[in-house]
């Protein structure tokens, strides 16, 4: 079956890089904090309305703190969901007549992924486990072969016919004060957990919400040179799939992978890098200013941190492959959001 482009196992690598850029892209640590007029940074005021927690940010982090003890289960009946790892066979045909790749058996579709053509993945949803149904779906006008080179396919529209053999879904446990007392993380009813949830999520909601007004008020007069190495490593990781998967248009291949033009991700490039220098910038200046430091414990927690985020099975093969100085900048960037929130002052708070 041919995906909807070439390029989505590598989208994901790719925001990894762009997330990475910000540690990685230079040997020292900055030293431009006279490049900026800085805001002021501390007693900001925030309204509570701003940073309070709604449901919805509750039931997420409920949502996602259940899903880390999901249990992975296979389903033979029932229907299928988003989210769902369907096994099913499939064979297309268009205008009646199989086509090369488009059909496969005891094959495993994440329904969500947006692996296959638009509106496949979609039908599938609400399919009874076991059963073959019918889908049209239509392949994309600048649909790709291997080759990077507009398929004959693009445009075009095909009847597959999809049996759903067995659908692997992951089970999360339910949300009750039995489930939480099994545990060991020190909180032993929903409701003590919620608390804590909602405290966390208004903390979080609180640093991220006085770093950007001191980020938004704070002036840049000039933009190291750090700024354009950073545009051109992401370029460059941009450019290696470019040639991975068979494009000789970078323009080409942005439209396809990222669904805007070589001009647009040059903007948004540059854009992204001018707000990682500033923030760092910032957080220098502040640092210096206040006399904050690191400590060994802070800068190997967030080596430990930044590594178990990463997916790395230990600290050290992260520590190969990334700067450490690149690193202790982030981390103490995460230091002064946390002090200058500290710091700010809520009004209207109930």
């Amino acid at each position: 079956m041919y995906s909807k482009n070439l390029m989505k196992k590598c989208i994901f690598i790719l925001m990894i890089v762009l997330i990475l850029s910000v540690l990685v892209s230079c040997s020292s640590p900055y030293k431009n904090s006279k490049y900026i007029t800085l805001s002021k940074y501390m007693g900001v005021e925030v309204d509570y309305e701003e940073i309070k927690v709604t449901q919805d940010d509750l039931d997420r982090e409920i949502a996602i703190f259940l899903d880390s003890y999901a249990e992975v289960v296979v389903f033979e009946d029932g229907i299928v969901q988003e989210k769902d790892i369907v096994n099913i066979d499939y064979s297309g045909t268009i205008d009646g007549k199989p086509f090369e790749n488009g059909a496969h058996t005891d094959y495993d579709l994440e329904i969500g992924s947006n692996t296959f053509i638009d509106d496949f993945e979609d039908e599938l949803i609400g399919t009874q486990i076991g059963q073959t149904t019918e889908i049209t779906a239509e392949f994309p006008t600048n649909f790709k072969d291997n080759n990077g080179n507009i398929s004959d396919l693009a445009g075009k529209e095909a009847v597959f016919i999809v049996t759903v053999n067995k659908v692997t879904r992951r089970v999360p446990p339910e949300y009750t004060d039995e489930f939480l007392g099994s545990l060991n993380i020190g909180y032993k009813t929903v409701r003590e957990h919620n608390q804590f949830l909602q405290q966390e999520i208004l903390r979080y909601n609180k640093i991220q919400t006085v770093w950007n007004i001191i980020v938004d008020s704070t002036e840049v007069k000039k933009y190291p040179n750090t700024v354009e190495k950073r545009v051109a490593m992401v370029r460059e990781y941009y450019e290696y799939y470019m040639a991975y998967y068979g494009y000789t248009s970078f323009n080409e291949f942005c439209i396809d992978s990222l669904g805007q033009t070589e001009e647009e991700f040059n903007q948004t490039n540059l854009l992204s890098a001018q707000e990682g220098v500033k923030q760092e910038m910032i957080s220098q200046a502040i640092a210096q200013l206040e006399d904050i430091n690191l400590t060994n414990k802070e800068i190997q927690d967030g080596y430990d941190n930044y590594a178990e985020y990463y997916g790395y099975d230990n600290t050290e093969d992260f520590l190969k492959e990334y700067d450490k100085e690149s690193l202790q900048s982030s981390i103490l960037l995460n230091k002064i959001m946390e002090y200058v929130a500290q710091h700010a002052i809520i009004i209207n708070n109930p």
